[in-house]
């Protein structure tokens, strides 16, 4: 079955970058604002320090603005204005205390602006309806002569439900070299809420291409040895979800 052409995304790792960098300056001054006046050599009083959380929600919003949207020109734009301001503020107390922080701050925040307005150039010349959704492939090779791995699929019935679930293009090819057959999965990503949307799916283990590549594994594991790999820390079989809270692997004990 011949798989859909998807357009690039508007929103590249640059943009993303930016995003998530947003998010973390962010929530790091608005923690710990005594802190971060400390680092940019401010006095750390309490208007520096109320002055500093309001700045870390303004990096906040336009993080989750730029994560969130296909194509978040505003937000980019957004960041720009934010970085006048921040220099501008770190003029204030370069004048006021000439500290040598406070110069490495305002070559940082110099330094951030020009992705900034970059970015937002780039993104400021894309037309048409944002695209915000990517085609994501994977495919394993088994083997296995071409006519098994497809019954061995037909009888898959549970994987095939996921599949025909997220509107997935499946195929069939003979691997080169003679090394059995190679079985791909192609489905269109665009999870609600964009990046972040897609960065929580992947923390709480429910990223259709995590579960695809560990299903894929499994069938070939399955048809090339007539069973899964499984050890005392995967008992069901290998699982990426699972990576952060696995302990070294032990054989599973065998009933007596």
């Amino acid at each position: 079955m011949a798989a859909r052409a998807v357009r690039a995304r508007d929103k590249d790792t640059l943009a993303q970058f930016l995003g998530w960098f947003s998010l973390g300056l962010g929530a790091a001054e608005v923690a710990a604002p005594k802190l971060m006046c400390k680092v940019v050599g401010a006095d750390g009083g309490k208007t520096a320090r109320t002055i500093m959380r309001s700045m870390g929600l303004r990096e906040i919003a336009q993080g989750i603005g730029v994560l969130t949207r296909p194509r978040p020109t505003n937000w980019l734009w957004a960041r720009v204005a934010g970085d006048g301001l921040d220099l501008s503020l770190l003029l204030l107390v370069a004048a006021k205390h000439r500290r040598a922080r406070t110069a490495f701050a305002l070559a940082n925040v110099a330094a951030v602006t020009v992705p900034d307005v970059f970015e937002s150039l780039h993104l400021s010349q894309q037309r048409g309806e944002p695209q915000g959704a990517r085609l994501v492939r994977k495919a394993v090779t088994i083997r296995k002569p071409r006519q098994e791995v497809e019954q061995a699929w037909a009888n898959a019935e549970e994987l095939r439900r996921k599949v025909d679930g997220a509107g997935a293009f499946v195929s069939f090819s003979d691997a080169p070299g003679n090394r059995g057959t190679e079985l791909a999965v192609e489905f269109v990503h665009d999870p609600p809420g964009g990046d972040l949307g897609a960065a929580v799916q992947k923390l709480t283990g429910n990223d259709l291409a995590t579960e695809l590549a560990d299903d894929l594994r499994r069938l070939k594991q399955q048809l090339e040895t007539g069973e899964v790999v499984r050890s005392d820390s995967t008992p069901a079989g290998h699982s990426l979800a699972n990576h952060l809270r696995q302990r070294a692997a032990q054989p599973v004990k065998e009933a007596v």
